[in-house]
């Protein structure tokens, strides 16, 4: 999983590198991928916020973990939505 978190982190770093570009635009098409997909890629979002390296510090920059957040903040209203439906019906 590490793989796929450190892939996630790379493409976030590109995306965020206001230079266009091929590999810019691939970036950008995954990641929004990964964020209409919260429901599934939220456990990837919250180990890419919370985890730290070996001195106790963030492992990944800002830009990073606040992709992260994003994707949660989307996991998190749509399942409060689902809930709030659930309960009316």
């Amino acid at each position: 999983m590490n793989h796929d978190l450190d892939q996630l982190a790379e493409a976030i770093n590109i995306a965020s590198n206001p230079t266009p570009g091929l590999l810019h635009n691939q970036a950008l098409e995954y990641l929004q991928t990964v964020q209409q997909n919260a429901a599934t890629t939220w456990r990837a979002a919250l180990t890419l916020f919370v985890e730290t390296g070996a001195g106790g510090s963030r492992k990944y920059a800002p830009n990073v973990r606040f992709f992260a957040l994003r994707v949660l903040e989307d996991f998190l209203e749509n399942r409060c939505v689902c809930m709030t439906v659930q309960a009316v019906v």
